[in-house]
């Protein structure tokens, strides 16, 4: 089997979260921050023959790069690379050395807040907030309306940005994230905030699923 281009975007994007992974057999692949902030679902195109192991995943994207998308043989121990010229055998680790998600699904308890986010907003606000070193993103529902603020939680004479996103008619609202924790494929999500605990960033193909630890302190 060859990887397709939506498999190795998320395996990339994993790579971001946890520098290592452990492949599930099937479409379904998952994987979690060590620290436990972020978990990620993602539906892969392709199907995953058996469990594997990779301690090291950027080494493994970049041992694809260099062979330009070779032909992948599962094993229970290896997978074979092969572009054709080159063969090389990839070795598998065990999943005891790797941080892995929990078997039992996450869901949240209840929903506070549901709104939808488009890629083009969340991306110019993590670019400004890059850009400013602001390390926090909150979504505030106040005076009729729902906005996402960039900006430093503990210094209230930072540098900050607001989009408004919505109305809002509930009880005043603030969840806040860290930026970094935001590591998303690029796409446009439908939100779910469980106040003081976690959101859900859902895609419209409900192919990807991402949640993300709020700040509670």
């Amino acid at each position: 089997m060859k990887l397709s281009e939506n498999t190795l975007s998320v395996l990339k994007n994993f790579a971001s979260i946890n520098g290592g992974v452990v492949l599930s057999s099937g479409k379904v692949q998952k994987t979690i921050s060590p620290e436990k902030s972020i978990l990620v679902e993602a539906t892969v195109d392709d199907d995953i023959p058996t469990q594997f192991g990779i301690y090291d995943l950027n080494q493994f994207l970049g041992n694809l790069t260099t062979l330009r998308n070779p032909e992948l043989t599962f094993s229970s121990d290896a997978v074979k690379l092969d572009d054709g010229e080159l063969s090389f055998d990839y070795r598998a680790c065990s999943a005891n050395l790797i941080i892995t998600p929990p078997d039992k699904d996450l869901v949240l308890k209840s929903v506070d807040v549901t709104f939808s986010l488009p890629n083009v907003t969340l991306q110019k606000l993590i670019k400004v907030a890059t850009m400013n070193n602001l390390p926090n993103l909150s979504v505030v529902g106040k005076n009729g309306e729902l906005l996402l603020k960039i900006h430093e939680r503990a210094n209230d004479t930072s540098n900050s940005g607001t989009i408004k996103i919505g109305d809002y008619a509930g009880k005043d609202f603030i969840a806040t994230f860290k930026t970094d924790n935001l590591k998303l494929l690029p796409n446009d999500y439908t939100v779910e905030i469980q106040e003081r605990a976690f959101a859900k960033f859902e895609d419209a193909a409900k192919t990807l699923k991402y949640f993300i630890a709020l700040e509670t302190k």
